[in-house]
């Protein structure tokens, strides 16, 4: 019988096959924005539920993907430039 921790570790081996086929088809960052989303999801879950160590997903994920991150951009204002200013170059 499979477990629950088996099952999801697929799903995230699935989740990092899709992201690598995405890049080998150039699809656009939407999707690769989507597939990264679920990767990180899934991998949260794991590490909070599953009880799975960061080592074990890296096992998992280099072998698919390398080292590419998943993890979104942090954006970092500057705060130099003042707040309305910033808003229209947004």
């Amino acid at each position: 019988m499979r477990t629950f921790k088996d099952t999801i570790l697929d799903s995230l081996k699935s989740g990092y096959k899709e992201y690598k086929n995405c890049l080998e088809n150039n699809h656009d960052e939407e999707d690769l924005a989507h597939v990264k989303g679920f990767c990180t999801t899934i991998e949260q879950i794991l590490a909070s539920y599953g009880k799975v160590t960061k080592a074990e997903i890296l096992a998992i994920k280099r072998p698919i993907i390398g080292d590419i991150s998943l993890k979104r951009k942090e954006l970092k204002p500057n705060y130099d430039i003042p707040t309305f200013i910033r808003k229209q170059q947004d």
